[in-house]
């Protein structure tokens, strides 16, 4: 009767062991992008950990992500592209916040909890940092309407939260 038992915790525990943990390398401040704006850009100094996302960047057992909670008081009626850039490089789209449900405080049914992003960030990284000179990044959000058409104003105000830059496990091919 013990032997499964034992097993199984065996087996937990090797996985426990093989599986690496995601690290957070860059906390970013809190940020809100206030109602009626089309597009907010937030600078980060990365000049001590430079070196430490660009290794991970390039890397096939690494992904670097963008993690980030938002939410809104009601619909902004509008969705987010979110750029990542050199300061005054290239800007690489790196995905969209779009918010239907999640994060909208107004719609919540019961407790309250803002929309999770994750959002693959390490093609982006390995362009925006290939001068050597690159000491900041800035994440840039814009508002777009429906359909993707031109930018847009939000109707309400974004709040983003625990955003950081995160090293874990590849997790895609």
């Amino acid at each position: 009767m013990r032997l499964p038992i034992l097993a199984a915790s065996v087996a937990l525990a090797a996985l426990a062991a093989t599986a690496s943990p995601m690290k957070p390398i860059v906390h970013i401040a809190p940020a809100t992008i206030p109602a009626g704006f089309t597009e907010t850009t937030i600078s980060i100094d990365i000049h001590s950990v430079r070196s430490q996302l660009l290794a991970a960047a390039k890397s096939r057992q690494h992904d670097v992500t963008l993690e980030l909670d938002a939410e809104a008081p009601r619909s902004p009626q509008v969705f987010y592209e979110v750029w990542l850039s050199a300061p005054k490089g290239k800007q690489y789209n790196v995905g969209n916040i779009a918010l239907y449900g999640a994060g909208i405080r107004s719609e919540a049914r019961g407790e309250f909890h803002p929309a999770h992003v994750q959002l693959f960030v390490s093609d982006a990284l390995k362009l925006a940092l290939r001068h050597a000179s690159t000491r900041t990044l800035n994440i840039t959000f814009r508002a777009k309407g429906a359909e993707g058409g031109p930018a847009a104003r939000s109707a309400e105000a974004l709040k983003i939260e625990n955003a950081q830059i995160v090293i874990g496990p590849r997790q895609r091919e």
